[in-house]
């Protein structure tokens, strides 16, 4: 079997509660997407981080004013994106193609579908009650929306909506990729592999204890006999107490069942991590996606 770097690991932090007064919001009521002056929200964004602020400004296109959003990363990056809304369903003005396109509609039940302008996104409403889980809250009752591009066949995005607050969560393939933090500090620690805790940086200890994954996959992986060529895609759930708790297949290659068993064994002999924390070191479950290149 020929597989590359398995190691383009994903650190998504899901499922325990945090305890803060209202800091899971849980006092706010109103739109699914609210598009107010004065908005700031923290959401992670893959393996970055970043604050949405709507301060006030706002800027007119074809007749129409939007309030300007302002997206700032931690790595850097910035983005502006341009809002409004009308009697309860929200546009977003794409300002490239000098299209609106309705991002949120007013009638609000399972079911409803609808597309961008451009006709390049599909929507529906799949659920009023969904739940999303992260570090620091247990959301309930949440709007769910499916959502996918013409142009990238085989995704599937489902976004998560709170009642007066707006996104709570992205997933892409069943899968976190995004979720929204407290707009308190928080010091957070990535799950670390034994025998690399004592290395002194974090760049370090996450190099080392995807080395010993890559180690431990590439020692226990027993190829079948055939196999088929392509990408497959695992996602892990790590518990608070280090160990495997349920491991799933996010994508996989037609026809290749062999290997999906194998993919699901070896991952489930992970050994136990020091599981990922939270401020005075709480221990909360992560996520760990681990693509095989075979």
């Amino acid at each position: 079997m020929k597989y590359k770097a398995l190691l383009s690991i994903l650190l998504i932090l899901i499922g325990q509660s945090y305890g803060q007064e209202n800091n899971c919001f849980e006092k706010a009521e109103g739109l699914y997407w609210p598009i107010e002056i004065g908005s700031e929200l923290k959401h992670t964004a893959g393996n970055d981080n970043k604050v949405s602020v709507i301060n006030g400004d706002s800027i007119e296109f074809d007749s129409k004013y939007y309030l300007i959003e302002r997206e700032t990363y931690q790595s850097g990056k910035t983005k502006e994106s341009y809002w409004r809304e009308e009697n309860g369903a929200v546009y977003n003005y794409n300002k490239e193609k000098g299209i609106e396109s309705m991002e949120l509609p007013s009638r609000i039940e399972v079911g409803t579908k609808w597309n961008s302008s451009d006709g390049l996104w599909s929507y529906e409403i799949v659920s009023l009650t969904s739940n999303y889980s992260t570090p620091f809250c247990e959301f309930r009752n949440l709007l769910e929306v499916k959502t996918e591009n013409s142009e990238q066949k085989g995704t599937i995005y489902n976004l998560y909506y709170k009642q007066g607050v707006g996104l709570i969560g992205l997933n892409v393939n069943g899968t976190p990729y995004s979720f929204i933090v407290p707009n308190k500090e928080l010091n957070q620690k990535n799950f670390m592999a034994y025998g690399c805790e004592e290395l002194n940086t974090e760049k370090e200890i996450q190099s080392c204890t995807y080395s010993k994954i890559f180690e431990h996959i590439k020692s226990n992986y027993k190829a079948p006999k055939k196999f088929k060529k392509g990408r497959m895609l695992l996602n892990a759930i790590i518990g608070k107490d280090g160990g495997i708790e349920s491991v799933k297949i996010v994508k996989t290659i037609p026809n290749a069942e062999a290997q999906e068993i194998e993919a699901l064994r070896v991952i489930k002999l992970l050994p136990k991590f020091i599981p990922a924390q939270i401020d005075d070191g709480q221990p909360v479950r992560s996520s760990l996606t681990v693509p095989f290149n075979f």
